[in-house]
């Protein structure tokens, strides 16, 4: 593995065997691994709402607390409302979720540049209300799912870490 620094504010590992890939639109398989991250992710949050809203009854109720009960119609429309957003935030501030961070993917707009937060938000609500689109990926050629040919989009590879723009003074 070698090094490459092309900027000052930008470091490039990237491992020989990659460097062809560095770019190019990512494949089912990839997606649905940071899918599968993200869900991960996405059911954490949900884990730590629950908690904060039963630690809220309990300070409320003291020793009447019990613990909420979960019915799954709710559950899973807080999960895609979590997933919308948490979606929406990483793809409009870094074309990334963690997942898309974990294994290298970048949501990237027609120009290869980052995703406004408008498209940003309705590719996350469309990938919530209709998730199988992704596998577009398989039939198509540019490897696009169809809220990808819907707004214009495309998923990466993308390997570049970028430095932080935080400055250290030594002076005293």
């Amino acid at each position: 593995m070698t090094t490459q620094r092309t900027g000052p504010d930008a470091i490039h590992v990237i491992p020989v065997e990659a460097r062809p890939f560095q770019g190019q639109r990512a494949g089912v398989a990839s997606r649905a691994l940071a899918v599968g991250i993200d869900a991960i992710m996405v059911v954490l949050i949900e884990l730590g709402l629950y908690a904060a809203w039963a630690g809220f009854l309990f300070l409320r109720h003291g020793r009447s607390f019990r613990f909420p009960t979960v019915d799954l119609a709710p559950a899973i429309t807080i999960g895609l409302v979590v997933f919308t957003v948490y979606a929406a935030i990483g793809w409009s501030n870094t074309g990334r979720t963690y997942g898309g961070q974990v294994i290298g993917l970048r949501v990237v707009d027609r120009r290869g540049g980052g995703l406004h937060s408008a498209v940003a938000l309705l590719r996350a609500a469309l990938c919530a209300i209709f998730p199988l689109g992704f596998l577009w990926c398989v039939l198509s050629r540019e490897n696009r799912s169809l809220q990808d040919l819907l707004l214009g989009t495309s998923v990466i590879y993308d390997w570049e870490i970028r430095r932080p723009t935080v400055t250290l003074s030594t002076e005293r």
